[in-house]
């Protein structure tokens, strides 16, 4: 093979810095809010069955305190996530002991005060109805489930955080670590308090969007789509020449993961879907795309690399159209970004990602048809297409399980028989006050084993707990 003096290999250029903020762009979510109007208290809502139990208000007042501390992050002007990541994970697990405490001890869990928790849905925000709505249950699993999707939330925005400071490892820990937590959701809690539910149909059109199991499904898979963006992104901003291969193979995974996120959620839950921001789904629907065309740039990256010149040119050549605005709603290519779209901010990159590959194109086939004399097919052959892997694992949630609280009342004494359906024995309170003996509930394990328990739903508790607001 005969080359000029000046002679320049077109594999040589690397990818331009618009291929790697191209290929980390993510969403961040708003945050769920819990209501300013919300003066609840633990403490107060459940004094008479447990001031005769020092460690009982004590988990009653750390309860308050963390919930406060909740509060005021969210009232800031700028939430820091960080802050309110800890506080969060420091008030679930008591939330669910208290929530426990109740569903073991129904005959003595009473109520002095309402407890009415309001909150108001980061996933539902809409940037053209920025009025939150807030949304009233007595149900502390509605607390819970709130709190946990709240966590979720706000560990995916100290991702975004560490994606733009550049910590693409942290971000991609951080997304997987969202997923877990909405795994969990989807997984353990949510099912069986919606299955078990009388108000299941009601609940599936009113309720918030991060109680549906459809809604937390799809955000696993939004979220393990983030975490391989972010392990895109760790490969690209190394220097040297990255291994294209894997990289075309991770992004048509982080298509087919982000186009699961979409179908599952139009499936699963289509009035959530449609309470969303607009401009987010434009979002999802512009990062399909891109990934499809990014997807496909690293496969003829790859390709020339391995000297099959003509196949690579054809990889590019597709790169390109997918990387085109599509002319019709539904045709081909990235969506029309509109004056005001957040996806206005990607409009450099974009250019310069197109400028590039109409460069590389150029070159490559002025260097084959001159040097190589690879035939270029009209697009690339079934064997050489790209095969997408999910190489991302999420990062399991387990809730810290604390053994219920004792409750009792006064003149229920230690030898009177726990009422059904939750007959466990178990020791007498070790209360000095003889007229306020009570039975002690069974520890987490024990209850768990004991199937009876496994009737009181949550709903039901709620309403029950109500139902005994001492007005006597």
């Amino acid at each position: 093979m005969i080359m000029s003096d000046n002679f320049i290999d077109a594999s040589s250029a690397s990818h331009p810095d618009s291929v790697l903020r191209l290929s980390s762009a993510v969403h961040r979510f708003a945050i769920p809010f819990i209501n300013p109007k919300d003066q609840i208290s633990f403490e107060t809502s459940f004094n008479t069955c447990s001031k005769s139990h020092s460690n009982t208000i004590a988990a009653m007042q750390q309860a308050d305190n963390r919930r406060r501390e909740i509060k005021a992050a969210m009232a800031s002007g700028k939430v820091i996530h960080t802050s309110l990541s800890t506080s969060l994970k420091e008030y679930i697990p008591v939330v669910n002991q208290i929530l426990l405490s109740c569903k073991f001890q129904p005959e003595v869990a009473r109520l002095d005060k309402h407890l009415v928790f309001s909150w108001s849905s980061g996933i539902e925000y809409n940037k053209y109805n920025k009025s939150k709505e807030f949304s009233d249950s007595e149900a502390l699993m509605f607390e819970l489930v709130l709190s946990i999707a709240t966590y979720a939330l706000s560990e995916s925005n100290i991702g975004c955080d560490s994606c733009v400071d550049g910590d693409f490892p942290k971000a991609s820990r951080q997304f997987a670590k969202a997923a877990g937590i909405f795994q969990y959701l989807c997984d353990d809690v949510l099912p069986n308090w919606m299955a078990n539910s009388a108000q299941h149909a009601e609940l599936e059109n009113e309720t918030l969007a991060e109680t549906r199991v459809g809604v937390c499904l799809a955000m696993q898979h939004l979220y393990m789509a983030m975490a391989q963006q972010m392990a895109v992104a760790t490969v690209l901003a190394k220097p040297g020449t990255p291994n294209y291969a894997l990289l075309g193979k991770l992004s048509s995974g982080i298509a087919a993961e982000l186009e699961t996120f979409v179908t599952t959620f139009r499936s699963k839950s289509p009035c959530h879907m449609s309470r969303i921001d607009p401009s987010f789904l434009t979002l999802i629907t512009f990062l399909i795309n891109i990934q499809h065309s990014l997807g496909l740039y690293f496969l003829g990256r790859s390709l020339w690399l391995n000297c099959e010149y003509g196949v690579a040119i054809a990889a590019i050549s597709e790169a390109t159209v997918a990387a085109r605005t599509r002319t019709t709603p539904t045709g081909r290519g990235l969506p029309e970004v509109e004056s005001t779209s957040p996806l206005q901010s990607l409009s450099p990159e974009l250019s310069n990602y197109r400028k590039h590959m109409v460069s590389l194109l150029q070159s490559w086939e002025k260097d084959n048809m001159l040097v190589y004399f690879n035939k270029v097919p009209p697009s690339v052959p079934a064997d050489k297409a790209l095969k997408p892997i999910r190489m991302k694992k999420v990062e399991e949630y387990c809730l810290d399980i604390k053994d219920p609280l004792p409750f009792s009342l006064p003149g229920v004494c230690d030898e009177q028989e726990v009422s059904s359906p939750t007959k466990v024995e178990s020791k007498t309170s070790e209360s000095t006050d003889e007229s306020s003996k009570g039975t002690n509930p069974p520890s987490y394990d024990d209850a768990m084993n004991n199937s009876s328990f496994q009737q009181q739903v949550d709903c039901d508790l709620a309403r029950e707990l109500q139902n005994k607001l001492n007005s006597e």
